[in-house]
């Protein structure tokens, strides 16, 4: 039995107008705190870890420069939708037209292939899963499986085998899965994002290393706004819950990050980008 262990840090690359609660608004922003973006990146490089970009479509022309520097030094480009808009808030048809716009931008704009895919709000379907298996994707990390968020719907995933904790596969395509903990029996995303640091963090740090202890795969992802040095602006219009969302535990989510790090390591984790986990598995399931 393989008993190889695989974490896996990306990031949601999009604009701080794209943050749902920000968009599904009627403020008006002029930042886009993509500093966290380089925040993000120097905590990486400090451990070597290379990670998977997913970057919404129409960002990137504007950050061409930024993504090709970290693609040349390892990093990989995938898709995070064209805009940031939850897929199930469009018909598959519009899905299937804006999703495969983006790609063939994304592939001729950075030359190379754009294997993954992450759904905004992680809000996708069996239907629009199958879209991105025709499309030509190798694989998608859109399964929170976490009813509570907002837009999300419970992903169907029984025609798929399941190879780890969080990984499943069907005719070389995979669903990299959110990692989660059970508490009192039900599971808690600890995968990062608000989940890990809006929480508690000895009890979220629990939650982790008891994870990390059982398993032998992990994954991270974050936004930019949540690494951001900027001040971030006061939308007064925000309902308090949101407000909340967009301030709380940003000072010291970089330090949190580091100790994740950590904690793999210690957990005898190799870090690795979800496009050479692809390769690892077709390898393993050969």
């Amino acid at each position: 039995m393989n008993t190889t262990k695989y974490a896996v840090f990306t990031m949601d690359v999009e604009a701080f107008s794209d943050t749902g609660c920000v968009s599904s608004s009627s403020v008006k922003v002029d930042v886009d705190l993509l500093d966290g973006f380089d925040e993000y990146i120097k905590i990486l490089d400090k451990y070597g870890i290379k990670s998977t970009l997913f970057t919404v479509g129409k960002l990137a022309p504007k950050i061409s420069d930024k993504l090709k520097t970290h693609l040349k030094n390892g990093h990989r480009l995938a898709l995070h939708s064209y805009e940031h808009i939850a897929p199930m808030d469009v018909s598959p048809s519009e899905f299937r037209e804006r999703i495969l716009k983006a790609k063939e931008e994304m592939s001729q704009m950075f030359a190379t292939e754009i294997e993954g895919f992450r759904a905004p709000h992680f809000s996708l379907d069996k239907e629009r899963l199958d879209i991105l298996r025709e499309l030509g994707f190798k694989y998608d990390s859109s399964h929170l499986d976490f009813l509570k968020a907002d837009h999300t719907v419970k992903l169907d995933l029984t025609s798929f085998k399941k190879l780890r904790e969080g990984i499943f596969h069907k005719n070389g395509f995979y669903e990299f899965g959110l990692s989660k903990q059970k508490v009192f029996g039900k599971p808690f995303p600890i995968s990062g994002g608000g989940y890990v640091r809006l929480s508690n963090w000895d009890f979220v740090k629990t939650l982790i290393w008891q994870y990390i202890q059982c398993n032998n795969y992990y994954v991270f992802y974050l936004h930019p706004f949540e690494l951001t040095h900027q001040k971030i602006p006061f939308l007064k219009d925000l309902k308090p819950h949101d407000k909340y969302y967009l301030k709380y535990g940003i000072a010291s989510y970089g330090k949190h990050i580091e100790h994740i790090i950590k904690m793999l390591k210690k957990g005898g984790y190799t870090f690795v980008t979800f496009e050479e986990l692809v390769e690892i598995m077709n390898k393993e399931n050969a």
